[in-house]
């Protein structure tokens, strides 16, 4: 008997997305703290697991909704307000660990609250802006494989 995947689970467009906004994040890490030479590039490097996890999370609600949504309470039923709160997690995270850099006491060295929420909302929306983005993605990150060069 051949094992057949969940077909509701969507793990390839949450990677590309994860990836797609570890990128952003590592060019505004490199704006935002004042770093030399490679160092924000080091600190930067451990996002990109964090927000492939957070953009599997929110692509995916649906199908864990699907899954124990009626077991939740009433408040926990809300896929947006879910959505809210990873991105809230995330933006939190990000402005902790450009916290922690040695010497971001100083002002400058941290990230700007503006980006920390832009990565936050980004996280939260990347389910919404995949559409944008399918079309140009490659096809073994879940797109359609981008404009062809094929005559």
């Amino acid at each position: 008997m051949v094992v057949q995947a969940t077909p509701g689970l969507i793990i390839l467009p949450a990677i590309a997305m994860g990836i797609l906004l570890g990128i952003y994040e590592l060019y505004l890490l490199k704006g935002d703290e004042a770093f030399q030479g490679s160092h924000w590039l080091k600190h930067g490097l451990h996002i990109f697991p964090l927000l492939i996890v957070a953009s599997l999370a929110s692509f995916n609600i649906t199908f864990f909704m699907s899954l124990v949504g009626s077991s939740l309470p009433a408040w926990l039923q809300s896929e947006i307000l879910i959505r809210i709160v990873i991105g809230l997690l995330i933006a939190i995270k990000v402005y902790t660990a450009s916290a922690v850099v040695p010497g971001a006491a100083g002002r400058g060295l941290h990230e700007s609250l503006i980006h920390v929420l832009i990565i936050g909302v980004l996280v939260a929306a990347s389910p919404y802006l995949w559409p944008l983005i399918e079309p140009i993605a490659p096809t073994w990150l879940g797109g359609k494989g981008g404009v062809s060069t094929k005559k």
